[in-house]
C-alpha cells in the first residue's frame, strides 16, 4: 500500500514536470517569461542610443517585425535626457524578447556596444543603429548565409536608400569574395556597421571587443581584429538595411574629423606589415595616386608575408595604377544618371568610363562644340564640350 502512494507520488510529480516543460518550450509558450529566461536564442541584435525617441519606433519595430523571430533584441539607453527610457521600456513590456539596458550618465557608443556583448545569448551577434530601418528579411538571409558558410566571422550587407525597393538579387543568397573585402579594409571600412553579422563564440574564444581607442571608427578596428585572428569577413549584395533612414540626426562636434583621423590610425597599423605608410597618403578617401603608392608596397611585400591574396592584390593593384595614369588625361562629364571620368584612345577613339571600366563605347562623330559617343551597350549619345574641351556634358 505504502509502496503504491509513493509510486502514486512519483508519477504525479513527474507529469507536473512534463507539463511544466510542455508548457515553456511548446509553441504556444504558456509560459512565456520563463521560456525566455531559459532560451538561448540564435540572434542578439544589439543596438545603442542617446536621445532618439523621435528616431526610435522606426528602428525598434523593423527589427520586431523581422520574419526571422528567434532572437533577443538588446537596447543600451546611453543615458538620454529625453523620454527614449521610457519608450524602450513600454516596447519592453510589449514584447519579451527585448532585453533594456541602461547606462546612469552617458559613455559612449564603445562601452554601450561591449555591455550589449557582455549581455549577448545569441549565436550570432547582429548590429543595429538607432536611426536606420532594416528590411523585414534582413536576418532571414543573414542567418541563412551564415550557417551555409561556416567560415565566415562577420557578414554585411549592401545598404539602401530611403526611396529603394528592397529585392532579393537570388534565391539563395551569395556572399562576395572574402579574398576582396579582406582587401578593401585597408581602403575603408568595407561594410556598414550596422549591417553586420558575427559569430559570438569566434568573439569569444579571442576575446575581442570594440576598442576605446578606435573612437567613432570602432567598426574598422573590430574587423583589424578579427582579421588578426584569421576570422573572414564578407557581404551579401543584396541592401538589406535602409542607411540613415532618419534624416535630421546630430552627431557630437568634430565627429567626421575624429574619425577620419581615427581610421588613418587604423589604416596605419593594418598597413604596418608591409611598409611605414606616410601619414600623408593615409586616408578612407585617398586619391588614386596614394592608394597605388600603398597597393605598389603591398604587393612586393606580400610575396613574403602571404597576409592577402596575391593574385587579388595585384589586380586591385594594376587596376588602381592604370586608373591613376589615364586620370592625368581624363575628360570630366556630366550626364543626367552619372558624373564620371572618361578616357578616350587616341589611336583608335575608344572611350572608357573609368569609374565603370566595364562601361565603353567608341567616338563616332567630334567637332568643336559636340561630341557623339556610341556606347556598347546603351546606345548613341551627343555631349557639349564646356570648359575648352575639358569637359563634356549631355546634351
Amino acid at each position: 500500500m505504502k509502496k503504491s502512494k509513493i509510486m502514486r507520488a512519483l508519477i504525479g510529480i513527474l507529469y507536473t514536470i512534463v507539463v511544466f516543460c510542455a508548457g515553456i518550450f511548446s509553441e504556444k509558450l504558456l509560459f512565456p517569461s520563463i521560456y525566455h529566461l531559459f532560451h538561448k536564442p540564435v540572434v542578439s541584435v544589439i543596438m545603442s542610443t542617446f536621445n532618439r525617441e523621435h528616431a526610435l519606433p522606426t528602428a525598434i519595430e523593423s527589427i520586431l517585425q523581422q520574419t526571422f523571430e528567434d532572437f533577443e533584441f538588446i537596447i543600451i539607453d546611453d543615458g538620454s535626457t529625453d523620454n527614449t527610457w521610457k519608450l524602450i521600456q513600454s516596447y519592453a513590456k510589449k514584447d519579451k524578447r527585448i532585453v533594456p539596458l541602461k547606462n546612469e550618465k552617458n559613455k559612449g557608443l564603445i562601452y554601450s556596444l561591449n555591455r550589449g556583448l557582455d549581455k549577448a545569448r545569441g549565436k550570432y551577434i547582429a548590429r543595429m543603429d538607432d536611426d536606420d530601418k532594416s528590411v523585414s528579411y534582413r536576418l532571414e538571409r543573414q542567418v541563412w548565409a551564415m550557417e551555409e558558410n561556416p567560415d565566415i566571422v562577420v557578414l554585411g550587407t549592401a545598404i539602401l536608400n530611403a526611396d529603394a525597393v528592397p529585392k532579393r538579387l537570388h534565391s539563395y543568397p551569395l556572399i562576395n569574395d572574402p579574398d576582396e573585402i579582406a582587401i578593401n579594409t585597408y581602403f575603408s571600412s568595407a561594410l556598414a556597421h550596422p549591417t553586420i553579422m558575427i559569430r559570438r563564440d569566434f568573439l569569444e574564444k579571442h576575446h575581442i571587443r570594440y576598442n576605446s581607442k578606435y573612437l567613432y571608427a570602432e567598426d574598422t578596428g573590430l574587423y583589424k581584429d578579427i582579421l588578426n585572428k584569421g576570422g573572414k569577413i564578407s557581404s551579401l549584395d543584396e541592401g538589406l538595411l535602409y542607411l540613415g533612414y532618419i534624416k535630421n540626426v546630430t552627431h557630437p562636434d568634430k565627429y567626421r574629423y575624429i574619425q577620419g583621423e581615427t581610421f588613418k590610425l587604423v589604416q596605419k597599423e593594418k598597413l604596418a606589415p608591409f611598409f611605414d605608410a606616410p601619414y600623408e597618403i593615409l586616408g578612407a578617401f585617398n586619391n588614386n595616386t596614394d592608394k597605388c603608392i600603398i597597393l605598389t608596397n603591398m604587393v612586393q611585400k606580400n610575396e613574403q608575408l602571404h597576409i592577402l591574396n596575391q593574385d587579388i592584390l595585384e589586380k586591385r593593384k594594376k587596376a588602381v595604377c592604370t586608373k591613376n595614369e589615364l586620370m592625368a588625361g581624363a575628360i570630366k562629364t556630366i550626364h543626367k544618371f552619372w558624373n564620371d571620368f572618361i578616357y578616350v584612345n587616341p589611336k583608335d577613339k575608344t572611350i572608357v568610363r573609368l569609374n565603370i571600366p566595364t562601361e565603353t563605347g567608341k567616338i563616332t562623330h567630334e567637332d568643336d562644340k559636340t561630341v557623339t559617343i556610341k556606347w556598347d551597350h546603351y546606345g548613341t549619345e551627343v555631349f557639349t564640350k564646356e570648359n575648352g574641351g575639358k569637359r563634356w556634358r549631355i546634351q
